[in-house]
């Protein structure tokens, strides 16, 4: 009897100690490709967001083995298009007014207002840029509360004007730009106040030009988040795990090298003007999946209540989160 019992609970214990190898064996040889697709829709710092996302999946495959992950660079109508046709990737990095689609809720470490719905994480943000008002000392020597006029850099669904209410700032004058266009009015040396990003701040200091620099804490939009598409169990899990790892600290402490802050960390500056809007929390976002046509329409909005025009004032708080 005590043989039987003995060899019983041998046979128990062998086998799920064999089934525990097996499942070990399957995910270290797990072979899979997760796709990511790429967005920029507005200006970052220096470099390319695809290839910081390139070299984050690189230090991921090497603690996930057979795990690959594939960086695909997409415009928003190249992207609509293969996602209208059917092809869907594993997970969507993009900024404000992509319209993504298919999305679903996912388990994330670190999250922000932008990404939620319901209270439920659908994206989060992977980095971020930031607004400055920005000065020639030539032509003053501060950058206070009431401007005479100002040159404003605005992409397609970037939201400055948004930020400058949100400021409490006031301005006669407003003259809107695309980004270059306005960089360059700016260089010319004749304007003395330009509402620009970051990336502003890089060119200026790369030029070697002196500014004055304010930053917009108030309000921020320009949030590059990361959604999930895939419908595969194993391609969630292992999209959930390289988001993880794409806002660890570790990770987050590199987004120097392309000019772009963190939502949760500081990255370290020698330049004094970026270094300013480490301290700067943002108390107003927009959700990541407002559209591109509201996104155009509140520039409008922004615009008119900028000029006095106080009844369009709760069409904007209504947007904001």
């Amino acid at each position: 009897m005590g043989v039987i019992v003995l060899s019983t609970l041998f046979t128990v214990f062998f086998v799920k100690d064999i089934l525990n190898e097996k499942k070990v064996e399957v995910q270290a040889e797990y072979k899979g490709i997760l796709t990511l697709w790429q967005i920029d829709s507005f200006e970052g710092g220096t470099g390319s967001r695809k290839q910081f996302l390139l070299k984050a999946s690189r230090t991921f495959e090497k603690k996930n083995q057979g795990v690959l992950v594939m960086v695909i660079n997409h415009t928003k109508t190249s992207m609509l298009e293969s996602l209208s046709n059917g092809l869907y990737p594993d997970m969507i990095s993009f900024g404000g007014g992509a319209d993504v689609k298919g999305f679903s809720e996912f388990n994330a470490q670190r999250t922000v207002n932008g990404g939620l719905i319901g209270g439920k994480v659908y994206a989060t943000a992977w980095c971020k840029g930031g607004y400055f008002l920005i000065a020639n000392p030539n032509l003053t020597n501060e950058i206070p509360d009431h401007l005479p006029s100002l040159l404003v850099s605005q992409n397609d669904y970037t939201q400055p004007l948004t930020s400058l209410y949100f400021s409490g700032i006031k301005v006669e004058d407003i003259e809107v730009k695309k980004p270059m266009d306005a960089y360059v009015k700016f260089v010319s040396g004749k304007t003395p106040y330009f509402l620009g990003t970051q990336r502003d701040v890089i060119r200026l200091s790369n030029r070697g030009m002196e500014v004055l620099t304010r930053p917009i804490q108030e309000f921020n939009d320009l949030y590059q988040y990361v959604c999930i598409t895939s419908k595969d169990r194993e391609k969630i899990y292992y999209s959930e795990q390289f988001i993880s790892h794409l806002t660890c600290d570790d990770v987050q402490k590199q987004l120097f090298n392309i000019g772009m802050y963190s939502p949760f960390i500081n990255v370290e500056y020698d330049n004094v003007h970026l270094s300013a809007m480490q301290n700067q929390n943002n108390s107003y976002t927009l959700s990541a999946f407002t559209d591109g046509q509201t996104l155009e329409e509140l520039q409008c909005v922004s615009l008119q209540v900028l000029k006095g025009n106080s009844e369009n004032e709760n069409k904007i708080k209504n947007l904001v989160v």
